[in-house]
């Protein structure tokens, strides 16, 4: 038996060791109280599937993540605020928009590619991983082109205070990146208040005539907005986009080209049949969960498997356990082009992540490319993908790659 009592909330817990830890539980206690964490462990899909989706039971209004004081943004709000302010935010996400972020990424990824094509080798996740997601929503949010290499600064700096609340040195760097980044958000959304833009903000702003924090329907008691608890909300909402839309796509990415290398069969299905890429991309998803995991705090006492929870207690939704389950999966470790599953990488329910579908054009943009120009890629040592232990995301640090140069 694995040591399954560790804490799952530190990023050194998340080592090679953990899907192991995590198969324990799914197979003999799938909703086990953690000491170290002091919240219950939720492992199976089932399970996963209905805390998410029951919000009266379940809030996500207490926070996504233990011990973490900073709120984020629309993640960490119950109704009716979270859909108040998801019906805001989607304004920037409909299909007309994605279309528009698409044609702007079908470029960053040619212009990436190009600059590695010749080279014969190369750090994957530095030369296609990092820049692809970073550089969208750069232009998303309207990052000028000098500061992009502070973004992503900004972005490692913040991802890495989650999970080493005992290293102070790293939840300072993070502390410092949020203020810096949500200063430099700030002083961008009151520009475009004065001059509007086709991108991400001036679209918010502009939302319900008072920008997304603007009038709220059949709420007599809420205080009037003014524009700078307005940019407040705003810039929370930017730290979410570049944490959640950021290292989450960035990792979904090396992951995914990982399980193209290592599982040539199926790559070769891919290049044989083009029409399979979404499926691919779901499948990837599920395989790799980018996100690792997020809480729920009991808004009363319930049951789930017969374990007793309490009001105010937390759970732990480990989605790379649920993804992994084979009460819900065939052969669920086994990577299939073709299964086009569904699966919790997004999450599911009311919180369902906003931008999937940005995601999912990322992804199929960046392999469609990689595919057609850079079909042979493998590892260029036998180090293969270096990862972070991370409690929130996965996080492939290093992958260095080598295939025919493009003539």
């Amino acid at each position: 038996m694995p040591n399954v009592d560790v804490a799952y909330l530190d990023a050194p817990s998340w080592d090679s060791e953990m899907q192991e830890r995590l198969s324990w539980l799914r197979e003999n206690d799938p909703v086990r109280w953690s000491e170290a964490d002091q919240l219950w462990l939720v492992t199976k899909f089932e399970d996963v599937v209905s805390v998410s989706k029951d919000q009266g039971t379940f809030t996500s209004a207490e926070g996504v993540r233990p011990g973490n004081p900073a709120k984020l943004s629309l993640i960490d709000e119950g109704e009716p605020r979270h859909g108040e302010l998801r019906a805001l935010i989607n304004k920037g996400f409909t299909p007309r928009m994605v279309k528009l972020w698409e044609t702007s990424f079908r470029k960053i990824t040619s212009d990436s590619i190009d600059a590695i094509a010749k080279a014969g080798e190369c750090d994957f996740v530095e030369a296609i991983a990092v820049p692809l997601p970073l550089l969208l929503i750069a232009d998303m949010i309207g990052i000028e082109k000098e500061d992009r290499h502070r973004f992503h600064q900004w972005s490692d700096a913040m991802i890495a205070g989650d999970g080493n609340f005992h290293r102070p040195e790293i939840v300072a760097a993070a502390g410092k990146a949020f203020m810096e980044y949500t200063t430099y958000c700030k002083d961008i959304i009151e520009e475009r208040r004065k001059n509007p833009k086709d991108d991400l903000l001036s679209i918010l702003i502009s939302a319900e005539d008072g920008g997304i924090l603007g009038s709220i329907e059949n709420a007599e008691d809420v205080p009037a907005i003014d524009n700078e608890s307005a940019a407040n909300e705003l810039s929370m909402f930017c730290v979410l986009l570049l944490v959640a839309g950021n290292e989450t796509t960035r990792n979904a990415l090396s992951g995914g080209m990982q399980l193209l290398i290592e599982n040539p069969g199926e790559r070769e299905k891919l290049l044989a049949n083009p029409e399979l890429l979404n499926s691919a991309v779901e499948e990837m998803v599920r395989v790799i969960s980018p996100v690792h995991s997020f809480a729920r705090t009991a808004t009363r006492t319930t049951e789930l498997r017969g374990k007793t929870i309490e009001e105010g207690q937390k759970v732990l939704l480990l989605y790379p356990s649920a993804n992994l389950d084979a009460d819900e999966y065939e052969n669920p470790e086994e990577f299939r082009v073709d299964r086009n599953p569904h699966h919790v990488g997004f999450g599911i329910g009311p919180h369902f992540c906003l931008g999937a579908n940005l995601a999912r054009m990322e992804m199929r943009v960046a392999f469609e490319q990689l595919l057609a120009r850079i079909p042979d890629m493998e590892y260029a040592d036998a180090e293969g993908p270096v990862l972070k232990p991370s409690s929130l995301v996965r996080t492939c640090e290093r992958m260095r790659v080598r295939y025919t140069p493009e003539a």
